[in-house]
């Protein structure tokens, strides 16, 4: 199953990437970085991230934003797989819910 991005995800998008500090904050860091990834110092596809994420109370400063490579197997990757202890957790109810089977744990 591949991740869709919703309207509120795309809503919550726009107010923290849209946000006129990070946006400034973020080319700073990557000029800090000198185009390269923070972690591997690999010059393949970078992008900032937040070392302490927004939804757990991290902010869009400097000091809390770096430059990571991205795609499979990359400081990014390995990152987010970190903080979701190895898989991206939803916090949408599941679309397809599958019916209890309790019932046959009482059948004799």
């Amino acid at each position: 199953m591949t991740w869709k991005k919703t309207d509120a995800d795309r809503r919550r998008d726009a107010a923290v990437y849209g946000n006129r500090d990070y946006q400034r904050n973020r080319k700073a860091v990557l000029r800090r970085a000198n185009g390269r990834c923070e972690q591997c110092g690999s010059r393949r596809a970078l992008q900032v991230d937040h070392v302490i994420p927004i939804s757990q109370g991290g902010t869009h400063n400097v000091n809390n934003l770096q430059v990571l490579c991205s795609g499979p197997g990359s400081c990014h990757a390995k990152k987010t797989a970190t903080e979701g202890k190895g898989f991206r957790a939803s916090r949408r109810a599941d679309p397809d819910p599958r019916p209890s089977t309790d019932w046959l744990a009482d059948r004799d």
